[in-house]
């Protein structure tokens, strides 16, 4: 009985101080500021690529095949004006390691770059891993994000 009440003397004091503090930290919340973020402008050019390794499994090229199609019928417009790009690497050419530096690229990989001016915005798909095997998701993503880039969201 005597080393619970040492113990109940101890941290009683502790858990009500803790208490007090949480009650004092919350009582006075710091006002939010209320910046103006300027809209985002459609971008000049958006570019999507997509990265792939030729010697793992002739799959990879499937897919950049099934992201083509879907920027064909669902952005032909911005394909043909040149305000949508596409391009299919493979990692194993050598003419493409530049730009796979450039984008930080792993087999499999899908950016998007956004361009403005002369400023370059590079956004990572990663998401592609979970749909690539599923082509109605893999559409619904491809299609989504490019719209979004088109828009002038991030």
């Amino acid at each position: 009985m005597n080393k619970f009440v040492k113990t109940f003397k101890t941290y009683i004091p502790l858990i009500l101080m803790l208490a007090i503090n949480l009650i004092s930290a919350c009582s006075q919340p710091v006002p939010a500021t209320n910046t103006p973020v300027a809209p985002l402008t459609p971008p000049d050019r958006v570019d999507v690529v997509y990265f792939y390794d030729s010697e793992i499994c002739h799959c990879q090229g499937v897919i950049g095949d099934n992201i083509n199609a879907t920027l064909f019928v669902n952005f032909n417009g911005e394909l043909t004006s040149g305000k949508l790009t596409y391009k299919s690497l493979d990692l194993n050419d050598r003419k493409n390691a530049t730009v796979a530096y450039k984008y930080g690229a792993t087999p499999e990989s899908l950016f998007i770059n956004i361009v403005r001016g002369n400023n370059e915005h590079f956004i990572a798909v990663p998401e592609i891993m979970l749909v690539k095997d599923d082509d109605n998701a893999l559409d619904r993503l491809v299609k989504n994000r490019v719209q979004q880039a088109l828009d002038g969201e991030k």
